[in-house]
């Protein structure tokens, strides 16, 4: 009976972190959430003025040659100084900004729940892995979303300004240097949840047979 009473203390509340730590944690999550919304609203609110984007080449428009030791080489970006943008692309350009920052958030969000269950010593806590499985859905969703519409609103600007063969009467999606890393974060972040679930129930079974 005290050995099943000692593992169900131990699988309940677990010491991880102090107090200043957590608070230490919560404060640079907040603050990083602040400066990073700032940042997002600045850059929407700068779409509707010139803007001066980095766009995709076709390689074969940009190629270089007489480079030394015969090596050859192709331009794959450029920086390009738009007056003003297309309304559907500053649409897609800010869409990706507002997507990315929600990523962002759900990280940051994540990130404050844990420091204070781990601060309060509660590892398995009721919702947990509720709240785990919907920040890994947000980060995988938005974080990929936010990618295939800047992707999308800049190879169409590299379209209208002759950096790339241009598609007339065409609706297109660009995936163009795609970062996985988010969708795999946020699956990973969907099998923690599944792990603590497992945990939760693993404790409610210990306590149950006390």
């Amino acid at each position: 009976m005290g050995l099943r009473r000692n593992v169900s203390d131990s699988l309940a509340r677990v010491k991880v972190v102090s107090r200043a730590d957590s608070v230490v944690l919560m404060v640079i999550a907040f603050a990083v959430a602040l400066v990073t919304t700032g940042f997002t609203v600045v850059s929407i609110i700068g779409n509707s003025g010139e803007v001066v984007l980095r766009l995709p080449v076709d390689p074969a428009l940009q190629e270089m040659r007489d480079l030394g030791f015969g090596a050859a080489g192709r331009t794959s970006q450029v920086e390009v100084s738009v007056p003003r943008l297309p309304e559907n692309e500053a649409a897609l350009l800010g869409w990706s900004a507002v997507f990315n920052q929600v990523a962002i958030l759900a990280v940051a969000s994540l990130l404050v729940l844990l420091a204070h269950r781990l601060a309060n010593a509660v590892l398995f806590a009721r919702g947990t892995a509720v709240v785990l499985g919907t920040a890994g859905g947000v980060l995988a969703i938005a974080g990929s979303a936010g990618q295939i519409m800047d992707s999308t609103a800049r190879n169409r600007l590299a379209e209208y300004v002759g950096l790339a063969p241009a598609t007339p009467g065409e609706t297109l999606l660009y995936v163009s240097g795609f970062n996985p890393t988010p969708l795999v974060a946020g699956i990973a972040l969907l099998l923690f949840a599944g792990v603590f679930q497992f945990g939760r129930r693993l404790q409610c079974d210990v306590e149950g047979l006390v």
